[in-house]
């Protein structure tokens, strides 16, 4: 018994990490839909400021972490309305949006992944993006 006891003692440690080692769970994709060639907004990032200005806050630089196989993904500053809030009216500000542009001759599946860091956490946003001839954007 006491030598179960040691065994355990020293797996012990060994199963907390390998514990702590798995990934996060998946994030469900979210479902987008388009036609062969025509883009699709994935995410518009914006952070108004509390002062009200038209000028927006920082603004984490996105990353792919999981590329389409059959399309583009494009990167453009917009300018984005905010809605009015207790303390500002509605507002214009530039914004990094996000989209998604499948190949002309591409009907099917595709996937993608952005991953943004804040502050040392790293969030991923996961989307599956359905390419079809009769697809109406979403």
């Amino acid at each position: 018994m006491k030598s179960l006891r040691i065994v355990f003692a020293r797996l012990l440690p060994m199963l907390l990490l390998a514990a702590l080692a798995q990934p996060a769970p998946a994030q469900t994709p979210k479902e987008l839909k388009t036609r062969p060639g025509v883009a699709v907004a994935v995410v518009n990032l914006v952070n108004p400021r509390a002062d009200c200005s038209v000028n927006p806050g920082p603004v984490a630089l996105p990353g792919l972490r999981q590329k389409p196989a059959n399309g583009s993904v494009l990167m453009q500053i917009v300018i984005a309305d905010v809605a009015a809030s207790a303390n500002c009216p509605a507002r214009k500000i530039p914004t990094i949006a996000i989209a998604y542009v499948p190949r002309k001759d591409f009907t099917g599946v595709d996937a993608l992944e952005i991953e943004i860091d804040v502050d040392n956490r790293t969030t991923v946003l996961s989307y599956r993006i359905t390419v079809a001839a009769q697809a109406q954007p979403l």
